[in-house]
């Protein structure tokens, strides 16, 4: 009975169900394939990506607004290749590249750093030398390096999260043009709230700050338009293509064969020609904001962004002092009616984010990864790696990556602060010179 059974079923098989399952298969196969092709050749191409790290020092004088850095940002967004290439993709595993600007607060000092591809080593100094003639910047050794890859261990423990926009990405942050004022002795720095945390860390204390970049698109415009046309009453845009032009051909043409759709159509059309039509409401004060904000967002140029941070603390005198103190000036940025920066809940290192079962042991693998990712400046990819964290970017603007990320403005004492020894300058012209 059982081999009739067996039989039946292979007989089954052989015919077209066996064809169907076959082809299932193949598929399934194929997509697996591509996959995995794509993961390995894109991982050996960042690992041959060739990095350096520039720490960049500042005069203690400094009078430059974010402004300058705005346009440094705006010079960086040249690396954008305006989309990568299918062969490029699938044959070389190309991405779009990216870079990681830092600030590094350890007991006594604070340091600003860059680290980018070495290919555009020279992009990047000419771009802050542009706005900023009186730094410096050296090759630098990689700071993260003095704990291996090995964090949390025996003696050290660590906080730490990705911020991540609180709202969709077309809606900004308060940038540094709320916080400046024509006055010089009331000018305020968006960052100084950071600085002062990081100045006053005590031996063994670290809080690391990491700000990845990579170059985008117009991605915002299309979804930012959705809202513009819905504040503004404005029909929204029906969407083309040839699926949607063949449901218009049939729709018509059930239509025009079907006397009672055509009875129907020529009713409606005659209610509706009867109807008022509806006045539109202008936009209220708030929403006049709304709009000049997102419309000011996407007309600049764009990067995909993570906004990481790492505090770092012996285990026996590990407090959560300047960790509530980084988070609270985090919310600097907010607005009720625009955005705001929360905790990426798939990779903020808590208790609570790590699930019920397994809560201690999961969350110290956590904090591992995060480490790692910060270390080797990780950025999400599609098709995601699996078994990493959930990392996520937020689309921020140039004014936005200003704000974030800037040498600090005279007013801010942070006196820890890693400056520049002396000015630079030339020899005067009229200098003797002894001759043998």
């Amino acid at each position: 009975m059982v081999s009739k059974t067996l039989i039946s079923i292979g007989e089954a098989f052989s015919g077209r169900i066996g064809l169907v399952v076959f082809l299932i298969s193949l598929y399934f196969l194929v997509i697996f394939g591509r996959y995995f092709w794509l993961i390995r050749i894109r991982k050996k191409f960042i690992e041959d990506i060739k990095w350096v790290m520039l720490e960049i020092k500042i005069p203690k004088e400094n009078l430059k607004s974010p402004k300058a850095m705005e346009q440094v940002f705006a010079s960086l967004h040249a690396t954008y290749t305006s989309g990568i290439k299918r062969i490029d993709k699938w044959r070389l595993g190309k991405v779009e590249e990216w870079m990681s600007l830092e600030m590094a607060g350890f007991a006594h000092r604070i340091h600003l750093f860059a680290y980018v591809p070495e290919k555009y080593r020279t992009l990047v100094e000419a771009s802050f030398f542009s706005q900023y003639p009186e730094i410096e910047i050296h090759e630098a050794e990689d700071y993260t390096g003095k704990f291996g890859d090995d964090l949390p261990n025996d003696t050290y423990d660590i906080f730490g999260t990705d911020f991540i926009l609180a709202k969709e990405n077309y809606y900004p942050i308060k940038t540094y043009q709320f916080f400046e004022e024509n006055v010089e002795e009331r000018r305020l720095d968006p960052i100084s709230n950071i600085f002062e945390v990081m100045s006053g860390l005590k031996e063994d204390e670290m809080i690391w700050l990491q700000l990845l970049i990579r170059p985008t698109g117009n991605t915002l415009v299309s979804k930012a338009d959705e809202l513009i046309n819905k504040i503004m009453g404005r029909a929204a845009k029906a969407p083309s293509g040839i699926g949607n032009e063949l449901i218009k051909f049939i729709t018509s043409f059930a239509i025009a064969i079907n006397p009672l759709h055509q009875a129907e159509g020529a009713t409606s059309s005659k209610s509706s020609s009867a109807e008022k039509p509806i006045d539109k409401k202008a936009p209220t004060p708030g929403e006049q904001e709304i709009l000049k904000a997102v419309e000011n967002k996407i007309s600049k140029l764009c990067f995909e962004a993570i906004w990481r941070f790492i505090y770092i603390d012996k285990k026996d005198s590990f407090v959560a002092s300047n960790v509530t103190a980084t988070m609270g000036a985090m919310k600097q940025f907010s607005t009720q009616n625009l955005n705001s920066f929360k905790p990426n809940s798939g990779t903020i290192t808590t208790p609570r984010a790590s699930g019920k079962i397994f809560r201690k042991r999961k969350l110290l693998k956590r904090k591992k990864k995060l480490f790692m990712s910060y270390i080797k400046r990780e950025m999400p990819l599609e098709p995601k790696i699996p078994f990493v964290l959930n990392f996520k970017t937020s689309i921020l603007s140039i004014d936005e990556l200003a704000t974030l990320y800037h040498p600090p403005i005279i007013s801010v004492g942070a006196p820890s602060l890693r400056h520049l020894e002396a000015k630079k300058g030339s020899a005067p012209s009229n200098l003797p010179i002894a001759e043998d």
